[in-house]
């Protein structure tokens, strides 16, 4: 028998009022119409779920360049801390479902045919199109950050490797070693980076009471160093911990992966682990089917629709000004299929 647990309900509870929110459009959907969905992230395979729920009848695809992301991982529990949420909708249950999966990537769209192309060589019609990007590393010109540098300073901001890679490096952290979190001043996600420093910040204390964190946040305000500070409180945290806001330097100048270090406007830091967090900005998909703006997020209305192409629906973190945390993914799934 399955045990109906509390996030089991809160999960059902949704899918349920987003079918329900559905009820009216059947009448714009046909029933041999194609909706094709791309990104398989939590917004995505829901929304999978949510538009197979409201019309049986009409033919899903979920396309999905990640051959792992609808995998269930057992992964291990030091790197998880630093994974995001995954999709309960694993690819089992979106198949009982009716809904047809395929691993691809997108190279081009084709608005006027109704038309995806592939990487694979194959097309894939539509006859209405949703993407769900997610986003993706911006890139910085920083003194120092390349490639090599960006391996050796994993962002761990939505890569299972590189949360590996960090856990890996919090294990060999020296009992009087140095931590150092970096968020930029075009952060993505707040709650996520809040997030982080707290995780960061408990395991110090668990594993490494002699170890500090320093957070340099390039945000314009102290909103997060003032949450940080009242939440570690509250949680009791006995780390050491340093937090440089924007006006006391946190930008970063330079750095220098091999020596661990980073030039910033506070001054040189030498660190033992360095948790480089770049900008973000909409999935690469979504800058191909032209719906990002100079801000590289996607406009969109209420509903999801795009500003720049009324034809195209945007879900999940790509959206211009959403709420980026998994409850907003959801939450643009049940106002998106709504309206459909």
């Amino acid at each position: 028998m399955t045990r109906l647990t509390r996030r089991h309900l809160a999960l059902g509870l949704f899918a349920t009022s987003a079918v329900a929110a559905a009820g009216g459009i059947g009448l714009a959907l046909a029933p041999s119409d194609r909706a094709v969905i791309v990104g398989a992230g939590p917004a995505g395979a829901q929304a999978a779920l949510a538009l197979r729920a409201a019309h049986p009848a009409l033919r899903v695809t979920l396309l999905e360049r990640d051959p792992t992301r609808l995998a269930r991982e057992t992964g291990d529990a030091a790197a998880a801390a630093f994974v995001p949420p995954r999709t309960e909708a694993t690819l089992s249950r979106l198949k009982a479902q009716g809904i047809e999966v395929m691993l691809d990537d997108v190279t081009d769209v084709d608005w006027t045919a109704g038309r995806l192309s592939l990487f694979s060589g194959r097309d894939a019609a539509f006859d209405r199109l949703y993407l769900a990007p997610g986003t993706t590393a911006k890139a910085e010109a920083i003194e120092g950050l390349d490639a090599e540098a960006r391996f050796a300073m994993p962002a761990a901001w939505g890569n299972a490797r590189e949360a590996r890679r960090l856990a890996a490096q919090l294990a060999a952290l020296p009992e009087a070693g140095h931590v150092v979190l970096r968020l930029p001043a075009e952060l993505s996600h707040p709650q996520v980076a809040l997030h982080r420093a707290l995780v960061l910040a408990r395991r110090i204390a668990a594993t490494r009471p002699a170890a500090r964190l320093t957070v340099l946040d390039a945000t314009p305000t102290p909103a997060l160093a003032q949450s940080f500070a009242m939440a570690k409180r509250l949680q009791g945290i006995d780390a050491q911990v340093a937090w440089i806001t924007a006006a006391e330097g946190a930008g970063v100048t330079a750095v220098d992966a091999r020596a661990g270090r980073i030039e910033t406007g506070a001054g040189s830091l030498r660190a033992d682990v360095i948790n480089f967090v770049p900008p973000h900005v909409a999935g690469a998909i979504a800058r191909t089917a032209g719906l990002v703006d100079a801000s590289g997020w996607c406009p969109c209305d209420a509903r999801g629709r795009s500003m720049l192409r009324s034809d195209a629906v945007v879900l999940g973190d790509a959206r211009k000004g959403t709420a980026r945390t998994l409850d907003g993914a959801r939450l643009s799934v049940a106002a998106t299929v709504a309206q459909a």
